[in-house]
């Protein structure tokens, strides 16, 4: 299958890349979705996760919606089951609907301990996160890989070039990724953009891609807020779902190993001891709470 990988970063407790592969064949149903969250809610703003201070308003409603049905996105096999997902409609019988189909995107979360601080020899920052970047995805892509989940990557989107300071290297993200394990590929003419993912700017990439660019921070800033430390009670409550995902994830292979989003996402960190890559597991330092959400049991 062909996926677009787009990615966007957090940087508060360490540097977390945050990677989603959008399926090609399923692209449309999936940004179909966004937007008619954006009509129900009638917000058309920005949306990221920083900011957000307050559990109401057309803006809390859009990003919990858009949390929900980025984490119902990620389910590989709905296994017969109805997924109810938030709408964002502000009314008690029509709030709620049923994913009628799986869109199978992936999400590789892979966070960088110390933020960089250890590393090197780099002729700059943006050298360091393109390594990084680089590492994460090719991990994830073999995790995901299988006989019969074949993945090529057709094109990579970035939020954006200039907080690094210049256009992002092909070479040191596509080239140096070496051999591949069976199942996958990087299409040979990937391209790589990098302009702003914020689409109420003029300089912006393609509206869609922008969105797809926003889920992606909301995504990563939203495991970043159930992993590490959660700035806000609203920030909290629209991350809940991902709380939910990386329970499943810290259950084990064997119980994941059963679950609807088995191979549609993965969580790590990596840093350096005595000038080794060392990897490991992230766990939530955030208590649970009561918070309940449909169809995540």
């Amino acid at each position: 299958m062909e996926y677009d990988v787009y990615h966007d970063e957090s940087q508060e407790s360490g540097y977390w890349h945050g990677i989603l592969l959008v399926p090609r064949t399923t692209r449309g149903f999936l940004l179909d979705h966004l937007q008619e969250i954006r009509q129900n809610t009638g917000y058309q703003g920005l949306m990221r996760l920083k900011g957000l201070d307050r559990t109401g308003g057309s803006r809390f409603r859009c990003t919990r919606a858009w949390l929900h049905f980025g984490v119902a996105a990620l389910m590989q096999n709905r296994k017969g089951k109805p997924y109810p997902f938030y709408t964002g409609k502000d009314g008690r019988n029509t709030d709620f609907s049923i994913l009628t189909g799986t869109i199978g995107a992936r999400f590789i979360l892979s966070r960088v301990r110390d933020g960089h601080q250890q590393l090197t020899g780099y002729p700059d920052h943006a050298a360091k996160v393109e390594t990084t970047f680089r590492m994460g995805l090719k991990g994830g892509l073999h995790l995901f890989a299988s006989d019969s989940s074949k993945l090529t990557v057709t094109s990579f989107q970035f939020d954006g070039h200039e907080h690094h300071q210049r256009r992002l290297d092909a070479a040191r993200i596509i080239d140096r990724l070496g051999s591949l394990r069976a199942h996958v590929t990087i299409a040979d003419d990937a391209p790589i953009f990098d302009d702003s993912g914020d689409h109420t700017r003029s300089a912006s990439q393609p509206y869609d891609d922008c969105q797809l660019l926003q889920l992606t921070d909301l995504l990563v800033s939203g495991f970043r807020t159930v992993l590490g430390q959660q700035t806000h009670e609203a920030q909290a409550h629209v991350a809940f779902p991902l709380r939910q995902l990386a329970r499943k994830w810290h259950e084990g292979y064997a119980r994941m190993k059963n679950s609807r989003w088995f191979g549609g996402f993965c969580i790590s960190e990596c840093y350096v001891d005595n000038d080794q890559w060392q990897f490991s597991d992230l766990r939530p330092d955030v208590p649970d709470t009561q918070l309940t959400i449909p169809g995540m049991g």
